[in-house]
């Protein structure tokens, strides 16, 4: 299913939110219960919200990085700034599984939620985890089900290769990495870089995101970087380094001195996890 924003420009296709397999159905007369992504509030957020008049945590800026291009990019230019860990969103989790927030290596597969000490209304996602097509639906609602979107204003990252972008002018014309952004309505100025021009797509968990906040009129914009190597590299991680001088990312922002530092460890660590099992 394609569902195009409002702003003309390139468009979402979602994937199916239900796992069904159509010979087991006819087989046994009833649907398979769709598997569902679980969040889990560490002990502080939890307090906040059984305190809040509206049962939710309050968010002037949330920040979604998806896959590790994106979480990389987060972790050098905005995770810096001293952070606490509000909670995690699990994919294949059951209700009675244990929180784990030990796992705060950059390279884990994890998938948690941050926010700023000194400004806790800017929450950061970081997922590093392949979200299956059949829990994107309801990963994207356990993300906005306790946090408070009113006045949010919502940065989405993410990344795909090159091969899926879609131009009339040859690829070897075009230098790679490169940003391309989409927007919700209600998202009142322009992307930094290009919009996504048709016919392509925005697909998975960052369309079902985008697509979340154009339903509910929430101010959003996302960026996605096209790379052409199969590793995290620092070329495109840098490649986003524009979104920092566009809403809602210039008003969170602060200098890393050890930038470049940051970098050389996260893609060195990397390499090294991508060895291990290839």
């Amino acid at each position: 299913m394609a569902a195009p924003l409002g702003c003309g420009y390139g468009d979402l296709v979602l994937a199916s939110s239900r796992a069904v397999d159509d010979e087991e159905e006819e087989e046994e007369g009833t649907p398979n219960p769709s598997p569902s992504a679980v969040l889990r509030w560490s002990a502080q957020a939890k307090q906040e919200i059984s305190e809040s008049p509206n049962d939710c945590i309050e968010c002037s800026a949330l920040i979604v990085a998806i896959r590790p291009v994106a979480t990389g990019f987060i972790h050098t230019y905005l995770l810096h700034q001293e952070t606490e860990i509000l909670g995690m969103i699990g994919s294949g989790l059951s209700e009675d599984t244990c929180n784990t927030f030990e796992q705060t290596s950059p390279a884990d597969a994890t998938c948690f939620l941050h926010r700023l000490k000194s400004a806790p209304s800017v929450i950061f996602c970081q997922c590093n985890v392949d979200v299956p097509p059949e829990m994107m639906f309801s990963w994207t609602q356990q993300l906005f089900s306790c946090i408070n979107i009113r006045n949010t204003y919502v940065g989405i990252l993410a990344s795909a290769p090159v091969s899926e972008y879609r131009s009339s002018i040859s690829l070897s014309d075009v230098t790679v990495p490169f940003l391309r952004g989409l927007k919700t309505n209600q998202f009142h100025g322009k992307p930094v870089c290009p919009y996504l021009e048709q016919p392509n797509t925005a697909k998975g968990l960052p369309a079902s995101v985008l697509t979340h906040c154009q339903v509910y009129r929430v101010p959003a914009v996302l960026y996605m970087c096209y790379s052409d190597s199969i590793y995290v590299e620092i070329p495109a991680i840098k490649a986003f380094l524009p979104v920092l001088k566009g809403t809602p990312f210039r008003d969170i922002v602060q200098e890393n001195p050890h930038a470049d530092i940051t970098l050389r460890k996260l893609v060195e660590l990397r390499a090294l996890q991508n060895n291990l099992y290839t």
